[in-house]
């Protein structure tokens, strides 16, 4: 009878241990904090990462295009500097671009995404601008290959003027001082006729004429003191 009422220790209720629940309640909290702020530092890293690749990119344009401006004597500067300022345009807008990009506030991934279009926008302009230098630099090429073949063309053609100067000097210095002896020897006198043998542009060569005058019983004569087709020295007997 007295001991109707009691429960034995076996079967009473166990309490239970609430702080350990608070304890590892605790615990996942932080470790959910970690696994968030994890990626939302990696994803901090990329756009850090991108932005400095468009602003590498976009400032390797800049110097290709201050290094290499149009070339006033190319034979079609037109197109030169519409492609240098097409160039120009993009690399404005560009930054434009990545400026509006960040000041949006749409938050990381929508940043990280955007910046990753421009990354690829800023590296094609960046080959643009490369491919345009590369260009004009086998254009100029080109051209100064033109030039020093126009230097030598033009310095061959004086000499050849030179040395038909000199040839041209040389015959009518024969034929003169052919016409002067023989005018000499009879008596005669001379003086310049045709036919006149071209030999280059204002280089000619003109006959002689060497004409003794009747006396006495003896008869008038000339003669012509001349040149063969190949420019030989030709007396000729009128």
């Amino acid at each position: 009878m007295e001991g109707r009422g009691l429960v034995p220790a076996s079967a009473q209720p166990r309490r239970l241990d609430w702080s350990a629940f608070v304890v590892d309640a605790r615990s996942e909290r932080r470790e959910n904090r970690s696994l968030r702020a994890e990626p939302q530092t990696d994803l901090v890293s990329e756009i850090t990462g991108l932005t400095a690749s468009i602003d590498r990119a976009a400032a390797a344009t800049k110097v290709t295009l201050a290094e290499c401006p149009p070339a006033s004597g190319d034979d079609d500067p037109r197109s030169r500097l519409a492609e240098y300022k097409e160039l120009s345009r993009q690399l404005n807008a560009l930054r434009e671009r990545v400026a509006l990009a960040e000041g949006r506030n749409e938050g990381p991934m929508a940043l990280r995404a955007e910046l990753a279009t421009l990354l690829f926008f800023a590296r094609t302009l960046q080959a643009d601008a490369d491919r345009w230098r590369s260009a004009g630099e086998e254009r100029e090429k080109e051209l100064q290959r033109q030039r020093a073949a126009a230097r030598h063309e033009q310095e061959s053609l004086v000499a050849e003027r030179v040395q038909l100067a000199l040839r041209r000097d040389a015959l009518q210095s024969t034929i003169l001082r052919t016409a002067a002896r023989m005018a000499r020897e009879n008596r005669g006198e001379c003086r310049k006729t045709v036919p006149v043998f071209t030999l280059g542009d204002g280089l000619t060569v003109c006959s002689v004429a060497v004409s003794c005058p009747r006396r006495g019983f003896r008869f008038a004569k000339l003669w012509l003191v001349t040149l063969t087709r190949s420019h030989d020295v030709l007396v000729r007997r009128e």
